[in-house]
């Protein structure tokens, strides 16, 4: 499938020259002259925005962090385009988030070189992230960031309870005696069974539904079955 742009600038000939070029090099283009009708758009649903800084009560710069700032647009790479390339205007952007900076005027070729250029490294890094994300129908641990989700929404757990939780998803439909447990889930030593099977009883609970999958076997220890 094609690769879908917005274009957020309020040179209405630029941008009807950019999106001419870019259709032409396969990508699907859309337009918004201020970045206030632009926040109205289904913004996740694309793979790229190209953002004048526009210097006005709701600057690119502003934009750039507000998309940043939602969880579901957190990663949508941004490019900043402006006709002052300063230092500050540089630093002040990339702070904000953006991927990339280029100045006006610029060579369309290098532009569409650059947009692809992002397009395959924010592809790496989401292929990278997914590697390292675990799930169980609706229960998700991200072993990168730490965060654990059910259903998307995330769940507070205790360091402890984390490191318990992320040792049985990796190995499901395992078992593990309580002294392995401690091992891998405290770095103190002289930790007591009780306190293995108060946090696991802890974590069942915040798991809701799940926690029944998580089973203690006699003679075997803990595990998370399936």
């Amino acid at each position: 499938m094609s690769d879908c742009i917005l274009i957020v600038d309020s040179d209405c000939l630029a941008c009807e020259l950019l999106q001419f070029k870019f259709e032409d090099e396969g990508f699907k283009v859309d337009v918004e002259h201020d970045c206030h009708t632009a926040m109205q758009r289904p913004l996740a649903d694309y793979n790229l925005l190209l953002v004048d800084m526009m210097e006005s009560d709701f600057d690119g710069i502003r934009f750039t962090r507000m998309v940043r700032d939602n969880s579901e647009t957190a990663n949508l790479p941004i490019i900043l385009l402006t006709a002052k390339a300063s230092e500050d205007n540089i630093v002040n952007g990339l702070d904000a988030g953006a991927d990339d900076f280029i100045q006006k005027p610029f060579s369309t070729r290098e532009l569409v070189a650059r947009i692809r250029s992002v397009l395959r490294r924010r592809r790496v890094m989401s292929a990278r992230r997914m590697s390292n994300i675990m799930r169980y129908r609706g229960l998700s641990v991200d072993f990168g960031t730490g965060i654990v989700t059910i259903d998307g929404a995330p769940l507070m757990l205790t360091r402890t309870e984390y490191l318990i939780l992320a040792m049985f998803l990796r190995h499901r439909n395992q078992f593990f005696e309580r002294s392995e447990i401690q091992h891998e889930a405290w770095e103190e030593d002289g930790i007591s069974e009780r306190a293995v099977d108060t946090n696991i009883s802890r974590l069942r609970k915040k798991l809701g539904e799940y926690g029944r999958n998580i089973i203690n076997r006699q003679g075997f220890g803990y595990g998370f079955i399936e």
